[in-house]
Parts: structure tokens; C-alpha cells; sequence
């Protein structure tokens, strides 16, 4: 007997539950027309019921007077009241996503009903309807209409929480993009938004679609309380610097962290706030964007011939991608690496419609082999040309000084001139924030260029060069991002060179970008420098690196962290800070990004000439010595670093003079 009783017990709610499930079930599986007929059907009935009520409140009974004149207007109302909410569009709204629309709609479907009774009422004497029934029946189809939308999103969800399981989130940014991604989240049954969090303090406490604001030092405690494993982050015009300390502040709760898209790509109908995406080491480092100036573009690419040297690199393939954008008629990509030349054309076509017109020529070359050069400038009747092509990696050139100052600086040189004998319009150098006062020999390499590129604007008029510095592009290749991300993947330690090491970084997008509108804006010979924003010191960077990949720093603080961060030294020839202007007189331009320093060569023609020279006898000597020597007398600021010095002065004595070698092969 109690056996039965135990199981007699559970069976009624077992019932009721599959009930339920199997009603839902059947429900979802009707099509759209059948669902809008079942709420028709309910907004009818309310509709009546309505008025009913209405009549009884006022007369205090239902048996109130003349009931039986009301028959054709009972029959006629709720047909009046479906139509107003099919024009109003109200059954064109999905339940689940419960818009902010609908409220307006059901008042507007309440007072049209409410306003038919008001003018039944006049025209037909013997319905005897007391003129206070109109304004009560039309709040009451408010209350009812609206309460049985409000009760069935409370049915759908609390159905689909018993058939999935829903991820608690929190989300970061109780603003506009926070309000948005909340509603939609709340639409489907994969996620419940359990609060916001706001820096704001005036937020605290408020209620945002029925979640409240907490202020971020109650993460620990709501992550506790919800088990919540991730935050979602909706400030869509948040700075870098704010994106920063947010991560910093979420760090040590190992919470996943995404970001809905930047504000100008949802405004612009690019993006949805819906498309989340992790947050990347480029949203923490990068600036608040400001679009190209759309006059600068086409003035610079529109219907021109344009060839890009390095153009398999990463300022090099950038740059072909944005002018891609800009529809130029033709685009000659010169690449020495053939590997590189054929990544960046698998990438472009990849991209690249079908049926677009514009020429592309992929081209393997040498910057330093004038023929080539000089031939696809002539057939392709070049108009501008981008040269982004370098030795950049500063350890290698260090090791190699030769081979730098060859490709740097000769390449330059060559690609120069043969700009000028074919009839280039425009010539822009790509150089580096580290050709400023270089303690090294590949910042030294670009310092020169750029006096060379000055020099030969000096004799020419009928080709304008221009250069363009900055300082470190992020993801390129040989970056410290690089390098760390792989250090991190393989469980560290991170190596940074020193406490107090600083860089600039921007991203290749931007950079391409203000690398074409300068060069729009150049009249001959000046130097662009590109605004970019705070220097980020390294040390920070790499744990900030580290905490975006849901690793712990090990430091003296927390010694069971689970990546360290090692200081191994300044390597040969690195700074502790970089610097973007020989000196700080700079002015503006109509782009904020861009400036334009006020800078001249160093040395005139003849001075130049000789130097290259000079310089061409060094690179046959193969002596490392020497060659750094002569780049230290032409390059202000340019000092050998010690270590530097040690290791070349070995070098140079093992360097055979052609005597020497001679006599070896007679005495052999």
C-alpha cells in the first residue's frame, strides 16, 4: 500500500509536464500562419471579454440593462480589434523577442477598438453605453492583449530552460550596445543575461530588461552566486586604454571575455551587435579609429597605375588591399620572395569578385635590379609607387650590416631613380619610427633612405616623393606579439628585453591606410608622421597577453601563477623608447592621424653621392667595421653599441683582403 501510494504520487506532475512538453512541442512544429490564428482567436475572446467587464464594472453587475441590444457589436468588435492589430503589425512580432514596438502597438489596437465602441455608442441609440465604458474597455484590451504576450514569453522560457541548459552571462557596458545585445540574447534559450556591469556609479542599482547594474569590484561574488564563465563586453566606443583595464580587472577570475564589433561598423550597417567575437591583442593596442578621408583615396588611387615593392610583406599586403578597395586600374605587386608572392596572391584573389576590372600583376624581383625595375614601370605606366620593400628585423641587419644597407638603402636608391626617368607621378617611402636617432644599423639603413629619397626630390620637379614613419605594425611578421604568442602556446616563460622597454603600435589596416592618404597630400619632400597614440610598455604588454589567454602571471605576488615573465636584456642595437620626429617641429594636416615634420636632408648632392659611394666600396670590402663606421659619420645620432662593436672587430679580422687572398692562392 505505501509502495502504491509512493507511486501514485508523482504521477499527476509527471503528467502535466509531459503535457505541457508535448504541447510545446506540437506548437513549435505549427507553421507561422497556424500560430497567428491561435492568438487571433485569444485577442478575440479577450476582446469580448473586455467589454463585457467594462459594461459590469460600470453598472456593478453582468446582468446590466439592455445586455441583449449588445449582440451585433459582441459579434463585430473583436473582427474590428484583429484587423487594427494585422495593420498595426502586431502579429508579425516574434513572442520570444518581445520588441519595445509591441506596447506601442497593443495601445494603438486598444484605443482603435476603444474609439469603434465610442462611435457604435453614438450612432446606435438603444446600446445605452455610459460614456466612462469606452476609456475602460479600451485600458482593459491594453492590460489583457498585452498580458497574454507577457505570459506566453514567460511560458516559452520557462519551457525552453527545462529543455536546454542556458549559460549564465554578464555583460560589461550597460549603455545603448549593452541594452541591444541584452535583448537579443533574451529573444533565444541559449543564454541568460544575469546583470550588467558598469564603471558608472550612477548606474549602480538600476534596472536594465528586468537585469540590474552591479559596479565591476562585485564580479567575484555574482561569478559565485550565477556560475558565471563569461562577460560579454559592450562598449562599443570604449578606447584601447579602457578595453585595457577592463581585462586587467577581469584577469584574475579567468572569466572568457568577447566583444561585440567597433561602433562605426554597426552605425554603418557592417557588423550586428549580435556578431561577438573574442577580444584580440589588436583591440587592446590599436586606437579609436577614424575612417580615411574618401577625397584622399580617390585622389591617390582612382583609376591609377600603382606598384607596391615589399608586397608580399606586412606593411607591403596591406597596403595592396586597401588600394584594392579604392579600385585603381592597375596593381603591380613586386615581391622578392617568391613564397611571400604567392601568399598574398592566394589571400587577394581570394577576396577579389569575379567580375571586377581591375589588372593585377603579380611580379618576382629585385628592388636592387634596375632593369627590372625600370621594365615594369615602362610597361605598366606606373603613376605611383609605394615602397614598402626592406630589411626590417633589427637583430638580423645587425648581424648582416652589408646585406642591410644593399637592400635599404641601394634599393631605395635604384627604385628612386627609375621613378623619376619613367615619368612617376608620385613616390612614397614607407620608413620606421626607429630610423630617428638610430642605435642600430637597420634604423641607420632607413635614415638614409629617406636623405636619399630628399635628395633626389631636391633635382627633380615632375615626380613627388614623400615619406611616411611609424612606428611597430601589429601581427607583423617577427613581432613581439608573434614571439610571445608562441611562448605563451608553449607554456612560457614570456622574455621581454627590459623593465622599461616602450613601443608604438598600430594596426596594419590603419596604418596602409594613412600610409595612402599621406602620400595624397604630399607637394615634395616632406615627412609624414603618423599620430601613433600612447607607447605601450612591453612588460605590460606581455601580461596583458598572458591574461587574455586565460593564463595566471607567476610573479613575486603570485608565485603559483602559471607563466612567468622573464627580463633577458636589451638586445645589440635596441632602444628603450622609440621616437617618430629628428626634432618636435611638426604641423597638421587636414587628417588628425597624420603630421607633417618639419625636417630637411642632412646632406646635399654631392655629399650624398659621395656617401654612397663611399659606402658601395665598404659593402665589396665585407667589412663590417668599416661599413658601420661610414654609417656612423652620416648618420646624426647613430652610435655603435659596444657588444656590437666587439663581435664586428672579430669579424673584420677574419676579412682577406684581395692581396691576401692572392698571395694565399700563390703560396696554395
Amino acid at each position: 500500500m505505501q509502495v502504491g501510494d509512493q507511486r501514485r504520487g508523482p504521477l499527476p506532475a509527471a503528467f502535466i509536464s509531459g503535457l505541457a512538453r508535448s504541447f510545446h512541442q506540437t506548437f513549435l512544429e505549427m507553421g507561422r500562419h497556424q500560430k497567428r490564428a491561435i492568438f487571433m482567436a485569444i485577442d478575440g475572446i479577450a476582446i469580448v471579454g473586455c467589454m463585457i467587464a467594462a459594461m459590469a464594472f460600470r453598472f456593478g453587475e453582468l446582468d446590466f440593462p439592455k445586455r441583449d441590444n449588445m449582440t451585433w457589436l459582441l459579434i463585430v468588435l473583436p473582427f474590428v480589434g484583429i484587423a487594427a492589430y494585422q495593420v498595426l503589425g502586431l502579429y508579425s512580432v516574434l513572442i520570444r523577442a518581445m520588441e519595445s514596438r509591441m506596447i506601442a502597438i497593443v495601445a494603438g489596437g486598444a484605443a482603435i477598438v476603444m474609439l469603434f465602441v465610442a462611435a457604435a455608442s453614438h450612432m446606435d441609440s438603444g446600446l445605452d453605453i455610459p460614456r466612462a465604458v469606452p476609456p475602460i474597455f479600451g485600458i482593459l484590451v491594453f492590460f489583457c492583449v498585452g498580458l497574454s504576450r507577457v505570459i506566453a514569453r514567460a511560458y516559452f522560457q520557462h519551457v525552453n530552460s527545462g529543455l536546454h541548459f542556458r549559460e549564465n552571462i554578464l555583460i560589461y557596458g550597460a549603455g545603448a550596445a549593452g541594452t541591444q545585445l541584452a535583448a537579443a540574447i533574451q529573444s533565444g534559450n541559449q543564454q541568460r543575461v544575469v546583470g550588467f556591469l558598469d564603471d558608472d556609479p550612477l548606474l549602480k542599482g538600476t534596472m536594465i530588461r528586468g537585469c540590474r547594474v552591479f559596479t565591476p569590484d562585485r564580479i567575484g561574488k555574482l561569478q559565485q552566486r550565477y556560475n558565471v564563465n563569461r562577460v560579454l563586453f559592450a562598449m562599443a566606443n570604449a578606447t584601447p586604454t579602457q578595453r585595457r583595464g577592463v581585462v586587467a580587472r577581469l584577469a584574475p577570475y579567468k572569466l572568457d571575455l568577447q566583444t561585440i564589433p567597433p561602433l562605426s561598423e554597426i552605425l554603418l550597417g557592417k557588423a550586428d551587435v549580435q556578431q561577438l567575437k573574442e577580444i584580440r591583442i589588436d583591440d587592446l593596442l590599436g586606437r579609436s579609429a577614424i575612417g580615411p578621408i574618401s577625397r584622399l583615396f580617390d585622389e591617390a588611387i582612382r583609376g591609377k597605375n600603382i606598384l607596391v615593392t615589399g608586397a608580399g610583406g606586412s606593411i607591403g599586403s596591406e597596403l595592396c588591399r586597401q588600394i584594392l578597395k579604392a579600385k585603381p586600374n592597375r596593381l603591380v605587386l613586386l615581391e622578392i620572395s617568391e613564397l611571400s608572392l604567392y601568399n598574398i596572391e592566394k589571400r587577394l584573389n581570394k577576396h577579389l569578385p569575379d567580375d571586377t576590372d581591375i589588372e593585377i600583376v603579380y611580379a618576382l624581383g629585385d628592388v636592387r635590379d634596375r632593369r627590372r625595375v625600370r621594365t615594369l614601370l615602362l610597361r605598366h605606366d606606373i603613376n605611383i609607387v609605394y615602397h614598402a620593400a626592406a630589411y626590417k628585423h633589427v637583430p638580423i641587419v645587425e648581424a648582416n650590416p652589408s646585406q642591410g644597407v644593399r637592400n635599404n638603402i641601394f634599393g631605395t636608391l635604384t627604385i628612386a631613380q627609375e621613378a623619376v626617368s619613367t615619368g612617376v607621378d608620385r613616390f612614397i617611402l614607407v620608413s620606421t619610427d626607429k630610423a630617428v636617432r638610430p642605435s642600430n644599423m637597420m634604423g641607420a639603413s632607413k635614415r638614409l633612405a629617406e636623405q636619399v629619397v630628399q635628395n633626389i626630390q631636391a633635382s627633380t620637379d615632375d615626380t613627388v616623393f614623400a615619406i611616411v614613419r611609424f612606428g611597430n605594425v601589429l601581427g607583423s611578421s617577427g613581432s613581439v606579439i608573434n614571439l610571445s604568442t608562441e611562448q605563451i602556446r608553449n607554456g612560457g616563460p614570456v622574455t621581454v628585453t627590459h623593465e622599461e622597454v616602450t613601443r608604438y603600435f598600430m594596426t596594419p589596416q590603419e596604418a596602409a591606410q594613412l600610409v595612402v592618404q599621406a602620400g595624397s597630400l604630399a607637394e615634395g619632400g616632406e615627412v609624414f608622421v603618423l599620430d601613433m597614440g600612447e607607447p605601450v610598455r612591453i612588460k605590460d604588454l606581455a601580461r596583458l597577453m598572458i591574461q587574455l589567454s586565460g593564463k595566471s602571471v607567476r610573479d613575486d605576488d603570485n608565485p603559483d601563477g602559471e607563466i612567468a615573465i622573464d627580463i633577458i636584456g636589451l638586445r645589440p642595437g635596441e632602444k628603450l623608447f622609440e621616437e617618430l620626429l629628428i626634432n618636435d617641429r611638426v604641423v597638421g594636416t587636414i587628417h588628425p592621424k597624420i603630421l607633417r615634420a618639419e625636417e630637411k636632408s642632412d646632406a646635399n648632392g654631392p655629399a650624398i653621392r659621395e656617401l654612397l659611394s663611399r659606402l658601395e666600396q665598404d659593402i665589396e670590402s665585407e667589412d663590417p667595421v668599416r661599413l658601420r663606421l661610414s654609417m656612423q659619420g652620416a648618420v646624426e645620432g647613430y652610435a655603435q653599441p659596444t657588444k656590437v662593436a666587439e663581435t664586428q672587430e672579430h669579424q673584420s679580422a677574419e676579412v682577406l683582403s684581395l692581396e691576401e687572398q692572392r698571395a694565399f692562392r700563390q703560396k696554395g
